[in-house]
């Protein structure tokens, strides 16, 4: 990976500024170690920004921030509702972010082969993640006995929608035919998922709120119609900023535009950044090290760069609002 960001070899480390100083080239924000008076002063002076963004990480589902005791025991199950992963409002891969669409998905199933939640990964990608690091889904932590590839629809239409069918009802409701157009059909989900309700209707004029096999994989199904009248969209990421230019690869990476970047998104900004996409061993190891590091410096370096850049931020979303208008 050169010289940009060398990782160690050591997992744990008390030094907090040997680890600043360390990692400091490849994440923006931390100029400075954070017990350096004036680094302190700025992080004290951003209380308002800390909060929000450990609220936002709590609501989160995450790979590593997953669901906490006191939420209900319910959620764990990773079947519906909350926030989507980064991940997933990209329609990639939670572990290569890698578009999904591009190769044969996987879904996480119990010893009876129910699915145990709702997260599609890269066949490969979920085989990878039961061998190198456990049996739950790396998106939500829920248990599971193994990863089961999902054939394409001319392959087996019978198990493809058996494994798709997240409740095991015979019916797929709108959230999880949304889950599955952004796992395997290259187009804008945001913008489906806008027009649903009056595409729903063709196929539910009873209003039951859910669909079967033929009204969603059909030949005059859901998905075949949505592929023909959306065009594909599949973004490819190119002249990524190199991570020592820390100001230009931050902004590259915050696409919202929040002048803030979660775990979840600093991970993937590093993974595209280094072009990881094929070594889950290494994304591992990265992930690892990001984990190891963020809650010592993560609210720092939030902090740090949020008020640093907050006006250059606040001129971007203007100058964006503008060119909206006209």
């Amino acid at each position: 990976m050169g010289n940009a960001m060398r990782l160690p070899t050591h997992t744990a480390n008390s030094n907090r500024r040997q680890i600043a100083q360390h990692f400091a080239p490849a994440i923006p924000g931390a100029y400075e170690p954070p017990d350096d008076a004036a680094h302190r002063g700025r992080v004290d002076a951003s209380e308002a920004v800390v909060a929000r963004e450990r609220r936002r990480v709590f609501l989160r589902r995450s790979s590593d921030d997953v669901w906490l005791a006191e939420e209900e025991e319910g959620s764990r199950s990773g079947k519906g509702g909350g926030e989507l992963h980064v991940s997933e409002e990209h329609q990639e891969c939670g572990v290569c972010f890698e578009p999904l669409c591009k190769e044969r998905t996987a879904v996480f199933v119990d010893a009876e082969g129910k699915r145990v939640c709702s997260h599609f990964l890269h066949d490969r990608c979920a085989r990878s993640t039961i061998e190198y690091v456990g049996r739950w889904c790396p998106l939500c932590r829920a248990e599971c006995a193994e990863s089961r590839g999902v054939p394409f629809t001319t392959e087996d239409a019978d198990e493809w929608f058996r494994l798709c069918d997240v409740q095991g009802e015979g019916t797929m409701n709108k959230e999880q035919v949304i889950s599955v157009i952004r796992a395997q059909v290259p187009v804008d989900w945001k913008r489906i998922a806008k027009d649903l309700d009056s595409l729903w209707s063709k196929f539910d004029p009873e209003d039951t709120g859910v669909l079967r096999k033929d009204d969603v994989i059909g030949e005059q199904g859901l998905l075949k119609m949505v592929s023909a009248k959306y065009p594909a969209r599949l973004r490819e990421y190119k002249s990524i900023p190199h991570v020592t230019d820390k100001s230009r690869w931050f902004t590259f990476w915050d696409e919202d535009l929040s002048g803030m970047l979660e775990k979840d998104e600093v991970v993937r900004a590093l993974i595209k950044s280094f072009g990881l996409k094929q070594d889950v061993e290494h994304i591992q190891a990265l992930r690892s090290v990001v984990e190891n590091i963020w809650y010592g410096l993560g609210d720092a370096i939030v902090a740090a760069f949020a008020i640093d850049k907050r006006e250059e931020f606040e001129a971007i979303r203007a100058r964006n609002k503008r060119k909206g208008k006209k």
